[in-house]
Order: structure tokens, then sequence, then C-alpha cells
């Protein structure tokens, strides 16, 4: 597999997860402002995770390049939220995602 698509996966991958925690914070939270963050989040994740499927319907490297960097931006900013709430889970998880990411846009830059 060539590093387009597997940047592709991992992309997808990423923003999917991103929108699985934002629907899941919206439905186990109980509190309003809660909720409403919630759906704030959405609003940003659902947007990415639809573009992050174009990529494998119309084959561009500077759009894959552009969403691979906004996940790997957004996945180190959990992996850094992870580590200050001191929540093991939320550090490595996204961490590696971010670097997983990284690696795979280089293989398409270089």
């Amino acid at each position: 597999m060539n590093f387009y698509y597997g940047c592709a996966i991992v992309t997808m991958i990423s923003a999917s997860v991103s929108l699985g925690f934002s629907i899941e914070a919206l439905l186990k939270t109980s509190e309003k402002a809660g909720q409403i963050n919630a759906m704030y989040a959405i609003s940003r994740s659902l947007p990415l995770a639809v573009a992050s499927i174009v990529p494998f319907f119309y084959h561009s490297n500077s759009y894959l390049i552009v969403i691979a960097t906004l996940m790997i931006i957004i996945q180190a900013i959990d992996a850094v939220i992870g580590f200050v709430v001191k929540n093991r889970f939320k550090t490595i998880g996204p961490g590696f995602t971010a670097v997983f990411n990284f690696v795979c846009l280089l293989g398409i830059i270089i």
C-alpha cells in the first residue's frame, strides 16, 4: 500500500474517532452546558470526518495534505490536553495517531 492511501486511512480513522468521542460526550452528558459543548465539538468533528473520506474518491495529494495536517494538529493538541489532565489513554492514543499520521504524510511529501 502506498503512502497516499495509508495517510488517507489514518486520517479518516483519526477524524472518525474524534467524531465518535464528540457524539459519546453528547450522549453521556446530562448537564446542559456539557451538552452544548459536545454539540459544538460535533459541529467541528463532523465536517472533518466527511472531508477525510474525499481522498478515497478524488485522488489529490494537496487535498490530503491539508486534511491530514489538520488532523495531526488536532490529535497533537488532544495529546497535550490528555497530558494536562493526567490521562494516559488520552495522551498516548492521540499522540501515537498524530505521529503515525505525520510519518504517512511525510511519505507523500518526500
